[in-house]
């Protein structure tokens, strides 16, 4: 039997010895084995796996792409980003991975030969890198699915790159050792047993030669009297002396080296992505250097009164608002907004599974509180500020509920009632009447939009028309979690149509007009319209505050006689 479990363990050593020597020095210290080494030419102007291609949790992955003097760019996101800034494009896919490491390859068809934008101004990258010659990147393998994107830095075609693969895998060239270190004890423990069985049959046949010795004499005796009774059978032969517990402490190393070597690698999974179907829409950091650069901008289009400027960082109600002002101060020579800087010390930021999305940010009440909405089309195009609502100091704060990084959507009945609450506060603008239930004592300019525009002297109005309407900026607000409820932004807007019935009668203007109509200006037709932005939170209570900021100019226009 030792000799059986002896040549077992040779057998099974061997193996092991020479697979994990081998291992070890193919893998090497730095944990990391090729895995990809492949050229790839193709007439489109972008490469991209597919989320499946990439499909593994564990190793950390080492991608190089070289084009040569080409400048070349890669990079790796949420399927959410890529998907749709490469919709309608024309994409050479990575489908798969052979056993041997080959790449299968699919060329997705679509309507534009390139994306609209340059991939490597886009923050939404997880890791890139752009330039020429060899460009690395590096990210670990997680349930989160990914997709690897490689084009040329100028997005011109046909794209020839050369790609590598190398996986990193935590603890692999320690475990090579200790399969090698494995393979070196079952061969000892099976030189052992083998020399072990040799001797315990060399002690039996030495054994075995004594009896026999001591049978012939007793034999003899025996005969050599006249006793009539038969001989007395010989004594067992003792048991032959043996090293104790050699097979249990073989098997004792060998079970706690296989399961030292089971918790030494990272063995890649398969990843989970179900949960992961969703990516936040703005990483801190990303969130920082856009209102870095919305700081700069805004400052340098202030300064110059610059409309076309000013709308390459905001849209929606709050770029009508800026460009009209703008315009209001050169007609009356007013001067520039002073240089201010803009930081946030709060992203609520929501998960979304396609664009378009959208973020709220909080600057530090000690600054002065402001609050802004920022939203981006698609992965593209640049986030923009749509709403901004600045309240006064005496206003109460709302409170974002962020949970692991993530912006909570309101649920329950609150969106609901919050709706209802924007109803009450668009009869509140357009005529004035304070509703129920709804504190409205830091509404702002909500309270006054009812009357703004131009004021007719008494006795004016029987020879003008004058008619009022509202609307809100956005059907589809967006409700997020907040401290003790829920709140959303939006803004609402009210236009005020004067027009003069009275061909014989012209309002005409004092000598410091309004806004961008000049003074001493006689009037046939007017269309005014001002804006509030603001915030309304809704509490788990059923209570509702709306916050609102200053009422601003949205336009302007009118005819003279």
């Amino acid at each position: 039997m030792r000799t059986f479990f002896g040549v077992l363990l040779l057998v099974l050593g061997a193996p092991l010895l020479v697979a994990g020597g081998v291992a070890a020095a193919y893998v090497g210290p730095d944990n990391t084995v090729e895995v990809i080494e492949e050229q790839i030419t193709t007439d489109a102007a972008v490469v991209a796996t597919t989320p499946s291609a990439l499909n593994a949790t564990g190793p950390t992955l080492h991608v190089t792409a070289d084009a040569g003097e080409a400048p070349t760019f890669i990079g790796i996101a949420h399927p959410v980003h890529v998907d749709s800034y490469l919709d309608d494009v024309t994409v050479e896919q990575i489908t798969g991975i052979g056993w041997r490491g080959g790449l299968t390859h699919s060329v997705l068809g679509g309507g534009e030969t390139t994306p609209r934008a340059d991939p490597a101004g886009l923050d939404w990258w997880r890791d890139h890198a752009t330039g020429s010659g060899a460009q690395q990147i590096s990210f670990e393998m997680t349930d989160e699915p990914v997709r690897l994107v490689l084009a040329s830095a100028d997005l011109r075609t046909p794209v020839t790159v050369q790609l590598f693969v190398d996986a990193e895998i935590e603890g692999l060239f320690v475990t090579a050792l200790l399969v090698g270190a494995g393979g070196v004890i079952f061969i000892v423990g099976g030189i052992l047993l083998l020399r072990a069985g040799r001797r315990r049959r060399a002690e039996e046949r030495a054994l075995d030669a004594d009896i026999e010795t001591d049978t012939d004499t007793d034999l003899a005796a025996t005969l050599g009297e006249s006793d009539p009774s038969p001989p007395e059978p010989p004594p067992a032969p003792p048991t032959p002396p043996q090293r104790p517990g050699t097979l249990p402490r073989l098997a004792v190393i060998g079970g706690a080296g296989a399961l030292f070597l089971t918790g030494c690698a990272q063995l890649p999974g398969t990843a989970e992505t179900g949960p992961h179907s969703t990516v936040p829409a703005v990483t801190p950091d990303a969130a920082e250097a856009f209102f870095e650069h919305y700081t700069e901008i805004n400052n340098e289009a202030n300064s110059q009164q610059d409309p076309e400027l000013i709308s390459t960082v905001e849209t929606g109600p709050l770029l009508q608002t800026s460009q009209m002002g703008y315009e209001i101060q050169q007609v009356q020579g007013r001067d520039p907004i002073e240089p201010f800087t803009i930081a946030p010390s709060i992203v609520a930021a929501p998960g979304f599974d396609a664009y378009p999305m959208w973020f709220v940010a909080v600057s530090d009440p000690a600054d002065g509180a402001g609050y802004y909405l920022v939203t981006r089309e698609d992965a593209s195009s640049p986030w923009l500020v749509s709403l901004s609502v600045y309240p006064s100091e005496d206003a109460p704060l709302v409170e974002p509920a962020i949970d692991g990084g993530v912006a909570e959507r309101a649920g329950g009945d609150l969106p609901v009632r919050g709706a209802d609450v924007l109803e009450s506060v668009a009869e509140f603008a357009e005529t004035g009447d304070e509703p129920e239930d709804v504190d409205v004592s830091h509404a702002g300019g909500l309270d006054s939009l009812h009357e703004h525009g131009l004021h007719l002297p008494e006795g004016d109005d029987e020879y003008v028309d004058v008619e009022r309407t509202c609307s809100m900026a956005d059907d589809d607000v967006q409700w997020l979690a907040a401290e003790g409820g829920a709140f959303a932004m939006t803004s609402i807007s009210c236009t005020q149509t004067a027009v003069m019935t009275d061909d014989d009668f012209h309002m005409r203007l004092d000598e410091d007009g309004f806004g961008i109509l000049p003074g001493d200006t006689e009037l046939r037709e007017t269309e005014i319209t001002h804006g509030v932005s603001f915030i309304v939170a809704v509490s788990d209570d059923g209570s509702a505050t709306v916050i609102g900021e200053s009422m601003l100019p949205y336009d302007m226009d009118y005819t003279e006689p």
